[in-house]
């Protein structure tokens, strides 16, 4: 990292010190040393849940992450619109990890179970919606997100994509390690 990374990174801390410590209370000093990032579900599911339900507007009610067994699970209490309340959970696996250099992808492997909260119309245009491929992969379409790809049963997430990566010291390696007993582990090198 240049001297005027480490100072950008330093100046952003400070201006946000106080989410900065709450955040930082989460990670195990030794893990950090060892260049491990061990990220508890409950960091999202708590500590950020207000900075990323007020990022989704109004189509997220309520959410909740879990970390097992090598999965991602994602429950989702949703709002979409003409289709109603929604109840969707999936299962992500990452099967690919790319964020080195100038290259920041992910590509997971996913599961989806949507049901309709809603009522008997709502829960018709909801499976009828479900026909043209993966409820994921409609609602990505209608979405228009050029950061990511969904497919039938995958999703390719390219970070390179948003201005966001242009701020990526591209010193910095990352690699997945596990998604576990309630902690996502990743190793990082900078």
């Amino acid at each position: 990292m240049t001297d005027a990374g480490l100072k950008n990174l330093l100046g952003f801390l400070l201006r946000n010190r106080e989410t900065a410590v709450s955040l930082l209370e989460n990670f195990v000093p030794e893990d950090v040393e060892r260049g491990i990032l061990a990220i508890p579900e409950d960091m999202l599911n708590q500590d950020i849940k207000m900075l990323i339900m007020d990022k989704a507007g109004p189509y997220l009610n309520d959410y909740e992450l879990y970390f097992l067994q090598g999965a991602i699970i994602v429950d989702l209490d949703g709002n979409a619109r003409q289709l109603g309340r929604l109840k969707a959970k999936y299962m992500l696996t990452i099967t690919q990890f790319d964020f080195h250099d100038s290259t920041h992808q992910i590509r997971l492997s996913y599961q989806e179970d949507v049901k309709s909260e809603g009522n008997f119309v709502q829960s018709m245009a909801l499976k009828a919606a479900g026909l043209k491929g993966s409820y994921l992969q409609t609602a990505a379409e209608m979405m228009k997100l050029e950061f990511m790809e969904v497919e039938k049963d995958s999703i390719v997430i390219s970070l390179d994509r948003l201005e966001i990566a242009k701020k990526i010291p591209s010193e910095l390696n990352i690699s997945y390690v596990s998604s576990e007993d309630g902690i996502l582990k990743f190793k990082f090198h900078i």
